[in-house]
């Protein structure tokens, strides 16, 4: 595993891990990762170096959970690939975006319901704002709103760990797509991310965000697999 890499996985372990979840470990388990399961969304279980130390048999993916790992599951696996992502990373010294003064950042409590609905809106699944409550306590993580006449259309969450920023659920409503608004949040995160003195930039990229996050000079990693229990025939 390159450094890098191993920064961008530190940094989506210490993002997922800042969220409630609960941990299990195996009674005779050479190594000390434990698996962390969400009791919310994001609704993931994974071991923070993301190998497959937990036989999932033993321990089966409770309903509604991904298992999370770059470690591709063999074929006789009782799991199945949901969806990949493309862990990748920019460094922040090599580059430079301006701003913008339509993205503001989240401070309020109140302000939670609006941002998990157009988040919500933007990926296809449910958040529940409750969820992203230990994150606007965490100094470690800022969320993001892009507002069109006072209407969240674009969300991000950035979230800093040593050196580095990841970037996190930048997605833009449905209703608010082609404007060029997820690339207006990302030189935005980018302008952040520089003004924190962090070194890198890393998040994991889907087929729809690939082009935009290379054409701003991000690099590709590794694959990174969210698995489901494999569908009797």
């Amino acid at each position: 595993m390159t450094s890098k890499l191993a920064k961008n996985l530190q940094n989506l372990d210490a993002f997922w891990s800042a969220m409630a979840h609960r941990t299990e470990k195996q009674k005779e388990q050479k190594s000390e990762q434990q698996l962390k399961i969400h009791t919310n969304w994001p609704n993931k279980a994974w071991q923070a170096d993301f190998a497959l130390g937990y036989s999932e048999k033993e321990y089966p993916l409770p309903a509604g959970k991904s298992r999370v790992t770059i470690l591709r599951p063999t074929e006789h696996s009782s799991e199945q690939v949901k969806m990949s992502l493309q862990a990748m990373v920019l460094p922040l010294h090599e580059t430079h975006f301006n701003g913008s003064s339509q993205v503001e950042v989240l401070t309020q409590p109140d302000d939670l319901p609006s941002w998990a609905q157009a988040c919500s809106n933007a990926f296809g699944y449910s958040i529940a704002p409750e969820a992203l409550l230990p994150l606007l306590t965490n100094p470690n993580a800022t969320l993001f709103s892009y507002k069109v006449d006072g209407t969240i259309a674009g969300t991000a969450i950035a979230f800093q760990s040593d050196d580095v920023m990841g970037v996190h659920q930048v997605g833009v409503d449905p209703n608010f797509r082609g404007q060029g608004i997820a690339k207006t949040l990302m030189h935005h995160l980018v302008d952040f991310a520089k003004r924190q003195d962090t070194r890198l930039m890393t998040l994991q990229a889907s087929k729809a965000g690939l082009p935009l996050y290379q054409q701003m000079g991000f690099s590709l990693l590794a694959e990174v697999y969210h698995l489901e229990p494999s569908q009797e025939i």
